[in-house]
């Protein structure tokens, strides 16, 4: 089964349901694909919802953090909602957890994006 997202919008953010698994090929590539496509646009605050994902690699792990630094650069912002199991797993070990802001609840997530002095 192919990778899905789904979008919805929250004020000046977008919140991107991501479904399956993120790994290299046409799952990462498609993901990559909506990411740029939100950094060229606005608003640029982009929330990653990855409670559905089962899985993510090396090059999904490339996607995120190319996505942040993009949209970071470009005045956006980039978060993660929800890693669980083997994807918190993979975030931990990485220390990508320590680089981008991933939250737990929603509404603080979105929260966030207006308080600069926000943490996960």
């Amino acid at each position: 089964m192919g990778l899905r997202i789904s979008a919805r919008k929250f004020e000046d953010s977008t919140i991107l349901d991501v479904h399956v698994r993120i790994v290299i090929g046409e799952t990462c590539d498609s993901l990559g694909v909506v990411l740029c496509e939100l950094a060229e646009s606005k608003p640029r605050n982009v929330l990653v919802n990855l409670a559905e994902v089962t899985q993510v690699d090396s090059s999904g792990i490339s996607a995120l953090a190319k996505s942040f630094v993009t949209l970071k650069r470009d005045g956006g912002n980039l978060k993660i909602l929800n890693p669980v199991g083997a994807v918190r797993d993979v975030l931990d070990v990485t220390g990508l957890v320590n680089c981008l802001p991933t939250y737990t609840d929603e509404a603080k997530a979105l929260a966030s994006f207006h308080d600069p002095a926000a943490h996960a």
